[in-house]
């Protein structure tokens, strides 16, 4: 049986950090390995009025609309993309090239995932085409919109509320093991493993 236990991160349990241009709030709900030098960051924003979005060089990011309004985002050299709640995959782009967020219609409330190019390999899905999981990333993650089950192995199966993070810390990579239902339930699930060294 797999030593690995989660760390479960509630939405409503971490406290929001206004954005310094005063355009919305996030919520950090992982920074990994570390707060102040992280390879991997999750968090959910709560958009208020348009804006650029702040710069982070050397950073790839993803992004999906949870709730509320649809959004545009202008990267440049790009082609805009509108997004909104129905969207089930998440919207990649780079964290130092310039990005806009229009916000078509009120308050939206976003997903997000930043990991550091050079140092980490980031593979994502949504929850509906991943009701089974095996996997022996470093890091593996599953955020949740709707209340979920979660059974690890042959485990008891345990409830995953909605807006919930649930993430595995592997530094042994051991094989993890996951089902989860419904899989009508909508989220992502995200492993993360580091860049291999080139000779």
């Amino acid at each position: 049986m797999s030593r690995l236990t989660p760390t479960l991160v509630r939405l409503a349990g971490v406290a929001p950090v206004p954005w310094r241009n005063g355009g919305g709030l996030t919520r950090e709900l992982l920074a990994w390995p570390d707060p102040q030098a992280w390879l991997l960051r999750v968090s959910v924003a709560d958009i208020q009025a348009s804006g650029l979005f702040s710069s982070f060089p050397g950073v790839d990011r993803w992004f999906a609309v949870l709730e509320g309004g649809a959004v545009r985002l202008d990267t440049a050299g790009t082609a805009p993309k509108e997004l909104t709640a129905l969207d089930p995959d998440l919207h990649r782009f780079r964290g130092d090239v310039a990005t806009h967020c229009t916000a078509l219609a009120g308050v939206t409330r976003d997903f997000n995932l930043m990991v550091r190019r050079s140092h980490i390999r980031l593979l994502h899905q949504p929850l509906q085409k991943c009701a089974l999981l095996k996997t022996r990333a470093t890091v593996a993650g599953l955020f949740v919109t709707h209340a979920t089950e979660l059974r690890q192995g042959r485990g008891p199966t345990r409830p995953l509320p909605a807006l919930t993070l649930a993430w595995w810390p592997n530094k042994e990579r051991e094989l993890l093991s996951l089902n989860v239902a419904p899989t009508s339930a909508r989220g992502w699930w995200f492993e993360v493993d580091p860049v291999p060294l080139r000779a």
